[in-house]
């Protein structure tokens, strides 16, 4: 069994004795592998676990799982696109909707609360041989179809320096830097 540690998430100790109590826990915490081929459930927040990522592939049982534990939506997003699970939430817009229902910020009240409602669980599982950008693509075609968010990683151009042009008597922009943003705004229906 090969076990694939993504560099770009924090890992953390499990504990040992870790337990929960959900109607349809994630089958990798109870160690158990689908019946399905192809399997992917979404839960609600697992209380008592902290925040994890894993991708575990078995050749022997041909399985490539992968569970995401108690997330906000915008890391599951940050997750299939391979971004860093330490991209800032200052570069996250969010459009068309309230921002705290996908990050938190000091706006949005008492963490735990807003944990207790916004953090999701999320586990799929595949043939052992399934590519990393096919697994990325089935992740987002599944949080599409859960959360009907239109969501965008896209490159701006910041300024980087700034001077006072005596001449023009206003600030002007002396050199700019690109860096990467996310847009999350819901999707349209159509009707």
């Amino acid at each position: 069994m090969k076990t694939l540690l993504l560099e770009r998430f924090k890992t953390r100790q499990t504990k040992e004795f870790q337990c929960h109590n959900r109607e349809q826990p994630l089958k990798s915490i109870l160690k158990i592998k689908p019946k399905e081929r192809y399997y992917s459930q979404f839960t609600p927040l697992l209380a008592d676990l902290d925040s994890y990522s894993c991708v575990v592939r078995d050749e022997h049982a041909d399985v490539l799982r992968i569970s995401l534990v108690n997330m906000a939506i915008y890391e599951f997003y940050l997750f299939a696109f391979g971004l860093s699970g330490t991209f800032p939430v200052s570069r996250i817009f969010v459009y068309n909707c309230d921002r705290c229902t996908y990050v938190h910020d000091h706006d949005c009240g008492d963490h735990e609360i807003w944990k207790e409602n916004h953090l999701h669980c999320y586990e799929l599982t595949l043939p052992a041989a399934t590519e990393r950008e096919e697994y990325q693509q089935k992740i987002l075609n599944d949080l599409h179809t859960k959360f009907h968010l239109e969501v965008r990683i896209e490159k701006e151009q910041v300024v980087s320096d700034v001077y006072f042009n005596e001449i023009m008597g206003c600030p002007a922009a002396t050199s700019w830097h690109e860096q990467t943003v996310m847009t999350i705004k819901p999707r349209m229906m159509m009707s």
